[in-house]
């Protein structure tokens, strides 16, 4: 039995959060192709605290995707504190955990002073950390990058270690690179390395084939592995990385089980009532290297409709069935 504090899971493949991607019938899906745990997209600590309307609707969380962790950003640690605390009373059972952002690099959080701008002062993830851990007895962990501009992860790591950090997840690259290079594992074994066996290190970045989870796991010794831009479009992904930790024979995605994922996905949205703009990202990731992906990708990108999406999906299983 895998553990992440006082949490108890079934496996260790996680769901990345992802800005715009991680909705509740991604993540239900997710979870049912065999993610362990699966995190929220990131959520403003602030905007939670203003009772901001959409974010709030991003707190729905189904039965068949728990254990879900809340991933939350900002810089203020009371932020972070008021905001579990509003959590904690107002969605008791939605969440098993709460984790920091501080990886995200797109150009908005480094104006807001937040993602993976916080490598920039280790003090202050310290202090985030112990308010966040000061205000709930369920897990709290991290997510983080080497650094921002140059490398700092092991004193950030630190921090968050000294206030009790129950898990961290390393994205090997700077922040300035964003996705550009190679990830570099060789840093997630030396994080590894550096912490105590409490701490649990997830490791994250370029699992792009099912077999590279495994091959993370021998080259880090890493407890955990996250799956993100790889599982977009593709949940169906998590039964194949699943079957490689077990050093079992790969599944290959069918054609029936292409549809199959997608007949699910769209039955999951309609029960969680999403609109068009909440599927289209994993719709567009779906198409991605299907015969024809160009076209379908304008269609569904004009589509104004799940009605439309799903027509078009269907039109393109009856023309290559």
């Amino acid at each position: 039995m895998h553990k992440i504090g006082n949490l108890k899971l079934k496996g260790e493949l996680f769901l990345a959060p992802m800005a715009n991607y991680n909705n509740i019938a991604f993540r239900t899906l997710a979870r049912e192709y065999g993610a362990a745990l699966v995190y929220t997209e990131l959520i403003s600590a602030k905007g939670l605290l203003m009772k901001n309307r959409r974010t709030e609707k991003m707190l729905q969380v189904s039965e068949k995707e728990k254990p879900v962790f809340l991933q939350l950003f900002g810089s203020n640690p009371l932020d972070f504190k008021k905001a579990i605390e509003l959590i904690e009373k107002k969605f008791p059972q939605n969440f098993a955990g709460y984790d920091l952002n501080a990886g995200c690099s797109v150009p908005k959080a480094i104006k807001g002073n937040y993602g993976c701008t916080l490598m920039k002062n280790a003090s202050n993830v310290g202090q985030i950390i112990s308010s966040m851990k000061s205000s709930t007895n369920k897990p709290i962990s991290i997510k983080m990058r080497l650094g921002w501009s140059e490398e700092n992860f092991l004193e950030v790591a630190r921090e968050a270690v000294q206030n009790e950090v129950d898990a961290i997840t390393l994205h090997p690259r700077l922040g300035v690179l964003g996705y550009s290079g190679e990830a570099n594992w060789e840093k997630i074994k030396e994080l590894k390395k550096e912490v105590n066996s409490k701490v649990k290190i997830i490791g994250n970045g370029d699992i792009k084939k099912p077999e590279d989870v495994l091959l993370m796991k021998k080259r880090t010794n890493s407890d955990f592995e996250m799956i993100g831009r790889s599982a977009i479009g593709n949940a169906f992904f998590f039964k194949q990385a699943n079957s490689s930790l077990m050093n079992k024979k790969i599944p290959l995605k069918s054609f029936d089980e292409l549809k199959k994922e997608m007949n699910k996905f769209f039955e999951l949205a309609e029960e969680f009532n999403l609109g068009p703009n909440d599927i289209r990202p994993y719709l567009l990731g779906f198409v991605r290297g299907l015969i024809g992906a160009p076209v379908l990708r304008n269609k569904i990108g004009v589509s104004k409709t799940i009605s439309e999406m799903k027509k078009i999906i269907q039109e393109y299983f009856l023309n290559y069935s």
